[in-house]
């Protein structure tokens, strides 16, 4: 049988809770998130709110006004797994554009149940249907008592929580949502082999991999986050088929960076749901993109320095997702895609640490456009070949008293990584002290 629950108390609180279903009472039973890109992983509903699996998605009205009409959008779906619809014509002027599928909606404040007595209970997500996947849930088994789970005031650091997860047998999943409590900075979820041994519940300060994925006993990343909330994605119709496998009962890690820069305590505790997709449509895999760079930096104070990074594509295939993570002195984040021609065109930009961009590439997803101290990428689908080269820089100002160096720390550290998912092609690179300098085009 597919996963099931296990203990959920009052509204899924306790702790290290992996579940299928949220009861009111007991049933019994480097940085940037590993695989935390939504990677094309969710199929939209029908458009009409209540996806059905079976037909494609319809777009939205068709426009009516001289100029050309907009292009319609497509409401999600009730977890269906049906392709984007398109946007309708325009009557009266040029077509509208396609229709750009939404995110799924908020589950957020799933447990209207949930009194912590600490700010951040309406993080709390409900556990999907247990035909439709299953929940990890890590936190304190008591808020009264939350020991090493309290985040306190001017604190910052980096714990490591142990789980297995529930599935019973081998499963497929396709998309997730994350929803982490504020504070949350990273969170890089990684599930190992079944040899390993790990002892649910233990929370450390070591993890068995530091975050370049380099631990020769890891099954899979599975879905972390950059920020406290990571939305479930609508895929478009080329990503309907990805899908990622899970055995039985892996054991598993959480790398959770929290910060309180606030005036009360906060806790360290997220949900993460996985949505399942049946084996027989699963068509292709998705892989992580992992460009970390920065490792090992000691930036002085007062530098102002734009670090280059690069990363060789070896196999044809497409970028599905990417993602930027930078801290406090970051000022611009940008990514480029160089040809095997040489040439390159900038296909990512953001400026804001605190709301690290994620972008889709696709037939659907219509991201913003580049302009000056806004995020914005490219749209449309971004086909590589073997030999292409994902390109990445950093501007880190350090307008500070002290030394920078690549580590956990939001005000007083750094980091450079490119994060994302692809279909073909591996594209993991961790850079250690050297740069990887490019010329833009």
């Amino acid at each position: 049988m597919r996963a099931r629950s296990i203990a959920l108390k009052a509204a899924c609180m306790m702790a290290l809770v992996v579940a299928a279903g949220c009861k009111s009472e007991d049933e019994g039973g480097g940085d940037m998130p590993a695989g935390g890109t939504s990677a094309g992983m969710d199929a939209p509903g029908d458009g009409d709110g209540d996806g059905d699996g079976d037909e494609a998605g319809e777009g939205g009205a068709a426009g009516t006004n001289d100029s050309g009409g907009a292009g319609g959008t497509v409401a999600a779906g009730s977890g269906g797994t049906d392709a984007a619809g398109a946007g309708g014509a325009g009557t009266g002027g040029a077509g509208g554009a396609a229709g750009m599928a939404l995110d799924f909606p908020d589950p957020r404040n799933g447990c209207p149940e949930l009194d912590s007595g600490f700010v951040g209970d309406e993080a709390c997500l409900a556990p999907p249907p247990e035909d439709e996947g299953f929940q990890i849930h890590i936190g304190p088994e008591d808020y009264a008592n939350p020991g090493k789970w309290e985040v306190a005031i001017d604190e910052e650091n980096s714990w490591c929580a142990n789980f297995h997860l529930p599935n019973t047998e081998e499963v497929y999943y396709q998309g997730f949502v994350l929803s982490g409590r504020p504070g949350t900075h990273h969170i890089i979820n990684t599930a190992y082999v079944p040899t390993v041994t790990l002892v649910d519940g233990e929370l450390g300060m070591i993890c068995m991999d530091g975050g370049t994925g380099s631990n020769s006993n890891i099954f899979d990343n599975l879905p972390g986050a950059s920020k406290a909330y990571m939305p479930r994605k609508l895929a478009a119709p080329e990503n309907a088929g990805l899908g990622r496998k899970l055995e039985p009962m892996l054991p598993a890690q959480a790398d959770m960076h929290y910060f309180n820069f606030t005036e009360g305590p906060l806790l360290r505790e997220f949900w993460l749901n996985l949505y399942y997709i049946p084996k027989e449509d699963v068509k292709e895999t998705a892989k992580q993109i992992r460009g970390m760079g920065g490792i090992g930096w000691q930036i002085e104070p007062g530098s102002n320095k734009t670090w280059q990074y690069q990363c060789p594509i070896d196999a044809p295939g497409r970028i599905v997702s990417l993602l930027g993570h930078y801290h406090a002195h970051g000022k611009r984040f940008a990514a480029y895609l160089q040809k095997g021609d040489g040439s390159q065109k900038k296909v990512f930009e953001m400026y804001d640490y605190n709301d690290p961009a994620e972008f889709q590439y696709d037939s659907v997803a219509m991201n913003p456009a580049f302009s000056a101290m806004k995020a914005g990428a490219v749209s449309g689908t971004l086909e590589v070949e073997a030999g292409d080269m994902l390109q990445w820089e950093c501007h880190i100002v350090n307008d500070s008293d002290v030394t920078l160096d690549y580590s956990n720390k939001v005000k007083n550290g750094e980091m450079c990584n490119l994060w994302g998912a692809t279909v073909g092609p591996k594209v993991n690179c961790v850079h250690f002290l050297a740069e990887q300098p490019f010329t833009i085009q």
